[in-house]
């Protein structure tokens, strides 16, 4: 079975159905998770709804690119008073180099505001922008070495939060924009991690069979 991946997620309903609507038009599968009524289970305060659409990784470029195209087209009857307009040239730069944390449609309107100010990007520069940005997105999380200590500790009494550490740290992975998968943790870090987990199923055994024997011990 194909699994598909989170592609975006939406606050409001409008840009969630205009991305489905576009993914019908091109035939291209999906899958949608809706949460209309959302409670915070700490503070039980309402959250915002949350719509998310979930597509196969092999999809993601093109739906990427379909959507700068849409966008693209949208940009050109935007006027001077929308508020990149009033962006320095350096934080439009910003936006083209980190596409991720923007929509399409502020990353194609960032182009036309430093194209009216007369700055060109090219495609060229656009690629080496975006390759630069997926090479710093695959970079793993800095070495997790507070939490490697504690997922020893854990295991060690027999804890199986001390599993849950050793687990997350040796199977957790991310997805780049560009729907690729790569470990959130560094090599390092996910050897220890199985360590972990190796070390949690072992201790939990052997607790168990010490409480076992015990109960026995104070029964007979």
């Amino acid at each position: 079975m194909e699994e598909f991946l989170t592609i975006k997620n939406f606050g409001h309903e409008e840009p969630y159905l205009a991305l489905l609507h576009l993914l019908e038009e091109h035939t291209i599968p999906y899958q949608t998770e809706v949460y209309r009524e959302r409670i915070d289970p700490i503070s039980m305060i309402s959250l915002a709804p949350e719509y998310i659409v979930k597509v196969h990784p092999s999809r993601f470029s093109e739906v990427n690119e379909l959507l700068h195209d849409m966008a693209a087209d949208e940009v050109r009857f935007v006027d001077t008073s929308h508020y990149l307009f009033g962006f320095k040239d350096e934080e439009l730069f910003d936006i083209l180099a980190s596409p991720d944390e923007w929509s399409a449609f502020d990353y194609q309107l960032a182009r036309r505001v430093l194209s009216e100010r007369g700055i060109d990007v090219d495609a060229r520069l656009l690629a080496l922008l975006k390759k630069s940005r997926l090479e710093e997105l695959a970079q793993p999380e800095a070495k997790q070495t507070a939490n490697v200590w504690i997922g020893y500790l854990f295991a060690l009494f027999g804890g199986v939060v001390g599993i849950f550490i050793g687990w997350n740290m040796a199977t957790t992975q991310k997805t780049l924009p560009n729907g690729e998968r790569v470990y959130t943790f560094g090599e390092s870090d996910r050897r220890h991690g199985k360590a972990i987990i190796v070390l949690g199923v072992v201790m939990v055994v052997v607790w168990a069979l010490w409480k076992r024997n015990s109960i026995l011990a104070l029964i007979s």
